[in-house]
């Protein structure tokens, strides 16, 4: 069961609060995709015979109507500029969300989660994608109704794109494990995200807790730097950013990365998802038609992981969507999981809820059924 919203007023306050700081983040970085024109059938060539009575024209039959782009509904997203946004990116260039009537524009921002989810519950903004974040439980128990649609993102066996790492000058001189991390100052992008779960576990698998390290909040494209001057001792890196530190800077040596870290967390790990808010959810056919769309987008890359082909044409659209322009880094890095259904193991959010209320990040827990709403993806799975 969703909750509903109760309080108008709290919803246009806390939109009103975040619209600037929103729409700032945007100067200059919205990214669109130019529209075809739909286009117009050429008339047969007209004859001088004059039809007789007798001569009765045979219909030409009519092709299935496509939604041509007046007609397509437009929608507008809020993604990251990361890889694992993959999906939503080949969606919009191969056409995939244009074939199911939707015109999708895709909007990248600074903006934190706490920012931007309150635009999205009241339909300034129609989804979010993102990092899963402590924000959305605090929504909730504020009663603002936003819902995750489909999980995104994910550490996936042979696709985990985290890795923990120490700096070089540590390695040499013995940090080699998880244990040896105690007492160290270790980098996190977020101290409030699902991937601090990922954390308490990985050190767990060293005899360690959250409180055996000094955590240090760095944005992910200062991490390699921050290892390379000595800033911190380890970090949690994630792609492009681990291949950055380890490979092209030497930087850091990484002490738990790939498989080792499905080991420790569980396969399909759920790293961000899709939101949406009242104006999506309570249109079934039109949020099912943008999850087709998505899932069209998600399983062509990861069509891409297996064929060479595939993935040239991957990399040019991810050159287009994000600041990644490097083909070797392309040819290095670890490329993100993507959850191939969109679904994932919502267990993980109690455990994470549990531990953002222990570490304060959240006043109360929320029933995961009305955190997470799979139906929506698993009817678009059907369209297919």
């Amino acid at each position: 069961m969703r909750s509903k919203v109760n309080r108008r007023t709290v919803l246009v306050t806390l939109a009103g609060v975040t619209a600037s700081a929103l729409l700032a983040g945007c100067g200059g970085s919205q990214q669109t995709t130019p529209t075809p024109q739909p286009v117009t059938p050429t008339p047969a060539a007209a004859t001088n015979a004059t039809p007789t009575a007798a001569a009765t024209p045979t219909p030409t039959p009519k092709p299935p109507a496509t939604p041509t782009v007046a007609q397509a509904r437009k929608r507008k997203m809020r993604v990251a500029l990361a890889t694992e946004e993959a999906g939503n990116f080949i969606a919009v260039e191969k056409g995939f969300f244009k074939e199911v009537g939707l015109d999708v524009e895709l909007v990248t921002t600074q903006g934190t989660p706490g920012e931007v989810i309150p635009l999205v519950a009241v339909g300034q903004l129609d989804l979010f994608s993102g990092a899963i974040q402590a924000a959305l439980v605090n929504a909730r128990n504020q009663g603002i109704e936003v819902t995750i649609v489909a999980g995104e993102g994910a550490l996936r066996r042979g696709n985990v794109y985290h890795a923990y790492a120490v700096t070089k000058q540590l390695y040499d001189q013995g940090v080699r494990s998880v244990a040896d991390l105690r007492g160290r100052t270790l980098a996190m992008p977020s101290d409030a995200g699902i991937d601090l779960l990922e954390l308490k576990k990985v050190l767990a698998s060293g005899g360690l807790t959250l409180d055996d390290v000094k955590m240090q909040l760095i944005r992910l494209p200062d991490m390699p730097t921050a290892l390379q001057n000595g800033a911190v001792e380890a970090a949690e890196l994630v792609e492009p950013y681990a291949t950055i530190a380890t490979k092209q800077l030497g930087a850091a040596v990484p002490i738990v990365a790939g498989d080792q870290i499905i080991e420790i967390v569980g396969d399909n790990y759920p790293i961000s998802a899709i939101v949406v808010g009242p104006p999506m959810l309570n249109d079934r056919p039109l949020l099912e038609a943008f999850l087709a769309g998505y899932l069209k987008g998600a399983r062509y890359y990861l069509r891409a992981l297996k064929d060479p082909s595939t993935r040239a044409e991957v990399v040019q659209i991810l050159k287009n969507r994000t600041p990644l322009k490097d083909d070797k880094l392309y040819e290095q890095m670890t490329w993100p999981g993507i959850s191939e259904d969109g679904t994932f193991d919502v267990s993980r959010l109690t455990e994470a809820q549990q531990l953002w209320k222990d570490r304060g990040k959240i006043q109360q827990t929320v029933p995961v059924d009305q955190l997470v709403d799979f139906t929506f993806v698993q009817n678009a799975a059907k369209q297919l």
